[in-house]
């Protein structure tokens, strides 16, 4: 079999061939008269016997591509396809589509779509959901599709699918599942029947909308970041009270262990109070994006440690304030989490150790929590000054007696004067 005629390193790519395990395939216009005269050349089976991931990157569109040209890039092997689509990738989408919800493959069990810039009409979303019949043993799958009018449509069909145990669904979009009436129609706990990790990104209302709707049972970790994109800005909606409707839903996971929330709207503290029913989190991570706002008070931490009394890792990044006036966590805020969650093992956390920062602080009234757990820390970004920068070892010794390991950000400002501190945590030499 000769791929390209009169290639004199043709045989050497045939050999390879066998061996090779993971694949990208790019298409554009570029590649239209390529791809005209590789095709009366190419076999009828499967050129990648051992094949077990592929990557379809479809460019500009290439005229001409049939289903049957594609399944020899599609092995019985194959267990992982990835399809991002351009926004003028022509019929080249349908093709592959069409291949891969056309073609044999026991051993498929991973999916992802990425359509975010490509208008189709509606099409393609028929296309993606054919893929979910014909392909019923997907455990793993991510979609992307973008203001796809048959979002809805492409959900319905992956949330049957009788073995899939991880999602991730991206729409910032939201009204195209939110506003659709089929899919509003779904009952509660309808869909996704042994879901084990959800990840959603997009609007409060969308994420609310599908979280709902998924069989809570099996739910261990879920992974929220919620952004509007200005969307509510323009509509006049109260995105924080959209925000803590959609948080409300958290309560129905009874099994839920790992929380993440990524913000990319301003909140306040209160909105997080759907998540203190969460009770038996081990693992949450809170990072608000920069120039967004949230504030947690003291209270709010204290709340918090009690609903999490078995918090093993925790991180928040988080922001008060917009562009160089950013306010952080102080060392009254550390002092309580030192003091409220005694069983925290890792602690990833955004503070300012600058005098000026803490004003009231009294370093010499540290306390002393033997019980602590804690052997972690990261310290990220954390702000700290000449005059504190000594006065940091004796404070963590004393929150945390257990500590083996501090860590920073590095090419960070201060990462300077973070490394005295980190360098007396480290491990002697042996």
């Amino acid at each position: 079999m000769q791929l390209f005629p009169g290639d004199s390193m043709a045989k050497d790519f045939e050999d390879d061939m066998e061996y090779t395990k993971h694949l990208t395939i790019s298409f554009s216009d570029h590649d239209h008269n390529q791809y005209q005269q590789l095709h009366p050349n190419l076999p009828s089976r499967a050129i990648f016997p051992n094949l077990t991931s592929i990557h379809f990157n479809l460019l500009e569109g290439v005229e001409g591509v049939d289903p049957g040209t594609m399944r020899i890039f599609l092995p019985s092997t194959v267990s992982l396809v990835r399809v991002r689509v351009s926004e003028s990738a022509g019929e080249s989408p349908e093709a592959v589509l069409g291949a891969l919800a056309g073609t044999e493959l026991p051993s498929f069990v991973s999916f992802a779509i990425e359509t975010s810039d490509f208008q189709s009409g509606g099409v393609l979303g028929s296309n993606v959901s054919q893929v979910l019949h014909a392909h019923q043993a997907i455990e793993t799958l991510s979609i992307d599709m973008g203001p796809d009018n048959t979002l809805y449509e492409v959900l319905c069909s992956a949330g049957r699918l009788p073995k899939l145990v991880h999602l991730d669904v991206i729409d910032f979009d939201g009204k195209t599942v939110v506003e659709e009436p089929e899919f509003l129609s779904m009952p509660h706990d309808h869909l996704f029947p042994v879901l084990r990790t959800l990840k959603l990104s997009g609007a409060p209302d969308f994420i609310d909308t599908l979280s709902s709707r998924v069989n809570p049972r099996y739910i261990e970790t879920i992974n929220l970041y919620l952004d509007t994109y200005d969307r509510y800005e323009y509509f006049e909606v109260d995105h924080e009270a959209q925000f803590r409707d959609s948080l409300l839903c958290l309560r129905r996971f009874a099994r839920l262990r790992t929380l993440v929330l990524e913000l990319g709207i301003s909140i306040s503290d209160e909105a997080l109070n759907p998540v203190l029913e969460c009770r038996e989190l081990d693992t949450l991570t809170i990072v608000a994006a920069q120039r967004r706002s949230l504030w947690l008070r003291e209270d709010s931490l204290v709340n918090m440690g009690k609903a999490w009394p078995q918090l093993k890792t925790m991180n928040l990044t988080l922001f008060f304030g917009y562009n160089s006036q950013n306010k952080y966590i102080s060392l009254s805020h550390l002092r309580i989490i030192a003091r409220e969650f005694r069983n925290l093992v890792k602690l990833a956390v955004r503070f300012d150790a600058t005098t000026d920062g803490n004003e009231e602080f009294q370093f010499d009234d540290s306390g002393t929590m033997a019980d602590n757990e804690l052997r972690e820390l990261d310290v990220t970004w954390s702000l700290i000054d000449g005059e504190t920068e000594g006065k940091i070892v004796p404070l963590f010794r004393a929150w945390w007696p257990k500590l083996r390991s501090v860590t920073c950000e590095t090419g960070v400002p201060y990462s300077r004067r973070w490394a005295s501190v980190i360098k007396t945590f480290q491990k002697p030499d042996t």
